[in-house]
C-alpha cells in the first residue's frame, strides 16, 4: 500500500511537472504566434512598401521616357534653330555685301550729282546769262521770256541736285550725344528768327527731355516742320505753332501743331516721299524735300513719323525717339 502510495506521488510530481512544461510550452507558443502576428504585420507592410515604390518606379520611369522624349524634340528643335541662325546670318552677311555695294553705288552717284551733273548746269546758266546781256536787245518779248524760263529750269534744276545730294549725305556722319533739347529748340528758333518774325509767327514750347540723339540731324528736323508749319500758312491768318514731347510707351513722342492750311489725309504717307508736293511751286515754294529729310532723320534714330491733319484747321506732325546708348 505504502509502494502504491509512492508511485502515486512520483507520479503526481511527473504530472506536476509535465503541466508546468506544458504551460511553459503553451507560453512559448503564444510567444511565438505573437511574434508570428507582428513578422506578418511587417511583411505585410513592406510588401505594400514594395507595391507603392514599384507603383513609383513605374511612374518615375513613365516621367524619365517623357523627358528623354521632351529633350530629344529639345535637340532637334535646336538643331532646326541653329540651322535657320546659321542661314540667318549667310543671309546678313550677304545683305551686308549688297549694302556696301549700293552704298559705294550712293558714293558714285552723290560724286555724280555734286560734279558732273551741276557742271553742265551752271555752264548753261552762264551762257543763259551771258546771251541775255549781250543779244537781249535783239530779240524779242518772247525771245526774254523764254530765256527767264531756261534760267529759272536751270536753277530749279541745280537746287534739286544739291537737295538729292544733300539728302543722300544724311546720316552718313553722326555721333550720339546727350543733348538737351529745351536748349536745341531756343537755337533753332533763334536761327529762323527772321522767318518768325516777318510771319508774325508765335511758337509754344512746351519742356523738353534731354536724351542721346543726332543733334545737327534732330536740329535739320526740328527746322524743317517749324519752316513748314509758317510756310504752309491760312492767307491774313498768324502761325501759332506748338511744339510739344511726352514720355509713352518706353519712347519719347515729339510734336509739332500748327493751324495752317491742312493736308487731306489721302496724303499722309506720301507726303514722306522725295520730291513730293501737294502744291504749285506758285502757291507754295519748295521742292518735296523738307519732310522725307524728316522721315529719314526719324529713322535714324530708330524711331516712326506720322501725320493727324484737318484740312483746312491745321496740321500736326508726331515722331517718336526711343532710348538710344551712348
Amino acid at each position: 500500500m505504502e509502494r502504491i502510495n509512492q508511485e502515486r506521488k512520483a507520479h503526481a510530481a511527473e504530472l506536476l511537472i509535465a503541466n508546468k512544461e506544458l504551460a511553459f510550452q503553451n507560453e512559448e507558443k503564444e510567444k511565438r504566434a505573437a511574434e508570428l502576428i507582428v513578422a506578418n504585420a511587417e511583411l505585410l507592410f513592406q510588401n505594400e512598401e514594395k507595391e507603392q515604390r514599384a507603383a513609383e518606379l513605374v511612374i518615375a520611369n513613365k516621367e524619365l521616357a517623357f523627358q528623354n522624349e521632351e529633350k530629344e524634340k529639345r535637340a532637334a528643335e535646336l538643331i532646326v534653330a541653329n540651322t535657320e541662325l546659321l542661314f540667318q546670318n549667310e543671309q546678313k552677311e550677304k545683305r551686308a555685301i549688297e549694302l556696301g555695294i549700293a552704298n559705294k553705288e550712293l558714293e558714285q552717284l552723290t560724286y555724280i550729282a555734286s560734279h558732273d551733273l551741276q557742271e553742265p548746269l551752271r555752264t548753261i546758266s552762264n551762257y543763259m546769262q551771258v546771251f541775255e546781256e549781250d543779244y537781249l536787245e535783239q530779240l524779242d518779248d518772247n525771245a526774254g521770256k523764254y530765256i527767264r524760263a531756261v534760267k529759272a529750269a536751270a536753277k530749279r534744276m541745280s537746287i534739286l541736285v544739291q537737295a538729292l545730294l544733300d539728302f543722300s549725305r544724311l546720316g552718313r556722319d553722326k555721333t550720339l550725344t546727350l543733348i538737351d533739347c529745351n536748349k536745341l529748340i531756343t537755337h533753332v528758333i533763334e536761327d529762323l528768327n527772321t522767318l518768325i518774325k516777318k510771319s508774325d509767327a508765335l511758337i509754344e514750347v512746351s519742356e523738353m527731355p534731354t536724351l542721346n540723339i543726332y543733334e545737327v540731324q534732330i536740329s535739320q528736323l526740328f527746322q524743317n516742320l517749324i519752316t513748314n508749319s509758317i510756310k504752309f500758312q491760312k492767307k491774313e491768318t498768324k502761325p501759332l505753332i506748338h511744339i510739344r514731347a511726352k514720355w509713352i510707351n518706353d519712347v519719347w513722342q515729339f510734336s509739332v501743331s500748327d493751324n495752317g492750311i491742312g493736308i487731306e489725309p489721302a496724303y499722309f504717307q506720301r507726303i514722306f516721299d522725295i520730291f513730293q508736293r501737294l502744291h504749285s511751286e506758285e502757291e507754295y515754294q519748295g521742292y518735296g524735300i523738307g519732310l522725307a529729310n524728316c522721315k529719314k532723320i526719324v529713322d535714324l534714330h530708330q524711331g516712326k513719323i506720322w501725320i493727324e491733319s484737318t484740312l483746312g484747321k491745321g496740321t500736326t506732325v508726331n515722331f517718336t525717339i526711343p532710348h538710344l546708348s551712348l
